[in-house]
Order: C-alpha cells, then sequence, then structure tokens
C-alpha cells in the first residue's frame, strides 16, 4: 500500500493545470492528486447461459483534473501509518520551494480528487466542508482512498451517515453496485450490510466473484465463492435426485401419467440449460444457484400445450392442487405468491378441464412428491446466511 504514494522533488508540479484546494491554510505538506483519466470500478458483461447476468454501469467519467491540496503533516502523520512514515523520513531536501513538503498519490491508482478532498476534509475535522450524503460511486472511491491509505478512524462516523442514508439502494441481485457495496461495508465494517450482499453474491454470482479493479480481499472472494459452490452442488443434487426418482417409476402417477408428463418436460429443461448429460461438476464455472432455480422453474411456468389440448401445459398446477378461474385462461390460489402454488396439497388434480367448467378432477398421485423435493431449492437459499466480517472473539475474519 505504500507505493500508493510518493515523496516528490519536482519544479511546481502540475503548475497551470491542476487546482489548488486549500484544507489547511497554515499547510507544511501539499497532497498531489494526478488527474483521472480511466472510468471507476467498470463491470464488464458475461452471459450465463441463455440468460444475461443482470448488472448496472457506471457513467463514462468526465475527464477531472488532478488537484493540489493544502493539508497539515501532522494530520496527515496522526489519521495515517502510511503518510506517518512517508513524512518522517522526508528530510528538510525533500521540501519545494514553496517550503512544503509534495506528496503525490501514484497516478495508476486514480484516486478521485473529490473523494481524496472530502476524507482530507474529515481527517482535518473540517466538518462543515463534508457532504452529509454522497453517491455510490462517490462512496466506492472515498473507501478507495480510505482502505489504501488505513484511514478508517478518522472517517468511521462519516461512513456510517452515508451508509445509512443510500441502504435503501442495495441491490438484490448480482450486480456492479452489489461489488461496490461489498468493498463500502467491507472499508467501512458494516457487518449488517456485508452479510447481506455477500449472500446476494453467493445466490447470483457464477463463479468468483468480479472486483472492479478494486482490492478486495482474495479470502472474501474464496469463501463467497466456496458457499456458492456448495450451494449450487446442493441444487444440482437436488435436481438430478428428482429426474433419477422420476426415471426410475418412484414417483409415479398410474392414473394420469402426471410423472411422465413432469418427466419429460424436467428432462427438456435440464438439458437446454446443460445441467445434465454430463451432470456439472465443481467449480461450477458459469452456473449460478439462480440459474439452476430459474430452470427448474421454467418446468413449471412455461405453457407447453395450448389450452384445449388433452394437456395442460403449466406443470405447476398440475401437479398442485390449484384450480382454474372458469374462463381457463389463468388459475387462482389464495397463497399470494403471484401464481406459484404450493408444492405439497392434499392431492394433485387432475391435468384435464372436468367437463369444460374450469376446473381440475383432484386425484392422489406420487408425482407432487417430485414437485415437493424441488421445493426444497427455496429451502436451500433461506439457510444462505452471508459472510460475517468479524469471529466470535471479536477479530476480523478477512
Amino acid at each position: 500500500m505504500s507505493d500508493s504514494l510518493q515523496v516528490v522533488v519536482v519544479a511546481s508540479p502540475f503548475a497551470g493545470l491542476a487546482p489548488l484546494y486549500e484544507v489547511d491554510p497554515d499547510a507544511d505538506a501539499l497532497v498531489i492528486v494526478p488527474p483521472q483519466t480511466r472510468q471507476f470500478a467498470p463491470w464488464e458483461e458475461t452471459t450465463q447461459g441463455q440468460t444475461k447476468t443482470s448488472s448496472t454501469k457506471a457513467a463514462p467519467p468526465a475527464s477531472r483534473p488532478g488537484l493540489r491540496i493544502k493539508v497539515s503533516s501532522k494530520h496527515l502523520s496522526l489519521a495515517s501509518k502510511i503518510f506517518k512514515s512517508k513524512l518522517k523520513y522526508a528530510s528538510q531536501k525533500s521540501k519545494q520551494s514553496d517550503g512544503r513538503i509534495h506528496l503525490q498519490l501514484a497516478p495508476e491508482e486514480q484516486f478521485d480528487s473529490k473523494a481524496v478532498a472530502i476524507v482530507l476534509n474529515a481527517l482535518h475535522g473540517k466538518g462543515s466542508k463534508i457532504p452529509k450524503q454522497v453517491d455510490l460511486d462517490t462512496l466506492g472511491q472515498i473507501a478507495l482512498f480510505v482502505d489504501k491509505f488505513q484511514l478508517f478512524d478518522a472517517v468511521e462516523v462519516y461512513g456510517e451517515r452515508w451508509i445509512s442514508r443510500l441502504e435503501d439502494k442495495i441491490p438484490d441481485a448480482y450486480n456492479r453496485d452489489l461489488i461496490l457495496w461489498l468493498y463500502i461495508s467491507y472499508v467501512f465494517r458494516n457487518a449488517e450490510v456485508l452479510r447481506a450482499v455477500t449472500k446476494t453474491a453467493i445466490v447470483g454470482s457464477d463463479g468468483p466473484i468480479k472486483t472492479l479493479g478494486l482490492p478486495i480481499r482474495e479470502k472474501l472472494i474464496k469463501h463467497i465463492d466456496e458457499q456458492r459452490q456448495s450451494l449450487v452442488s446442493s441444487a444440482i443434487e437436488t435436481v438430478t435426485s428428482t429426474l433419477e426418482n422420476l426415471v426410475a417409476g418412484r414417483a409415479s402417477c398410474n392414473k394420469y401419467h402426471c410423472d411422465s408428463f413432469l418427466l419429460g418436460e424436467l428432462v427438456k429443461t435440464l438439458t437446454k440449460n446443460k445441467l445434465v448429460w454430463p451432470r456439472p461438476d465443481r467449480p461450477f464455472a458459469g452456473i449460478s444457484f439462480l440459474f439452476v432455480v430459474s430452470a427448474v422453474e421454467g418446468v413449471f411456468t412455461s405453457p407447453s400445450h395450448s389450452r384445449g389440448s388433452a394437456v395442460c401445459g403449466d406443470l405447476w398446477n398440475v401437479c398442485n392442487g390449484v384450480t382454474a378461474k372458469p374462463n381457463g385462461n389463468a388459475y387462482a390460489n389464495g397463497n399470494g405468491r403471484g401464481g406459484r402454488g404450493p408444492l405439497t396439497p392434499e392431492a394433485s388434480p387432475e391435468p384435464v378441464l372436468r367437463n369444460g367448467g374450469g376446473y381440475f378432477d383432484t386425484h392422489e398421485c406420487d408425482a407432487r412428491k417430485s414437485v415437493a423435493r424441488l421445493d426444497e431449492l427455496d429451502a436451500l437459499e433461506d439457510a444462505v446466511k452471508g459472510l460475517d466480517l468479524e469471529g466470535a472473539l471479536g477479530y476480523r475474519n478477512y
């Protein structure tokens, strides 16, 4: 991390180009922020099977110029061991003609001048110059500077405020914003947010999470992917065992052959999504838990037969005791799940409308047990708790 900062001796650095910003009027040091020329934390689109990964994109950055910030070396030293180390060994010869030591941030780090100025105001106690709210990208860039120079103690109270005013925008899908939130919650040590976003990453990522070029700890990335692989493995095991039971006739329906109907649709969707033959194995590259769930739910929600044919095309209702509305165009259920009926009813309906009256005849069969087995996928997701920032003894895990 110390490579992010250099003591420089150059004549009038960024003279005429970089604006001068004053944090301390009696400054004996000058922090130089080189111009930012690249997009911050870019996200590259990926595909998963035939489904595009959900993502958000940052707007292309305005060409932000460099900035020279007048600061106190004492405040820098008190706030950061890295600044203290650099200043300690800076000799009198390191001072420029203005009498100050010039500390230049590494150009390759691409620190944001606005974020740097906010943090330096914080560690100088300039509360009136610190915004009460920032957008997610700015908070991410603040977190980057805080992380690189170990400035958490100086900005902890501000970090809590900024996070609290953005928490309602934490995404529930694996995308760029989620990675920013993961990094921010780690840097600002917000255990609750970290637990929530890592759960979303475990459920929704299809491989090791993207870092967006941020210094996310390798151990954190590894643990998220280990849990993702375990979750996907359990989901595929559930689906495969269901398929095997149907093939072996252990979930039969002698009256209306619901099991054959279910087996055919399940084989088709699993084959289409490359989840059988060969069965995927660790590390399950390109496969997320939600992808497996989506493939299985497609069996129940994609009508493969038109109304009036011998078999109703909506398998979810075929095996779940849901009655059709009199007009035959939709299904009614009282569970409030938006059409996704209960998975373990008392009896399965006959998959043929009775006398055109708009209702199914019900019957007992074992096919519904297979559907109930697939319902275990929901329980698998519910069991994911996310990662804990600290262990039982209060030490940080990452």
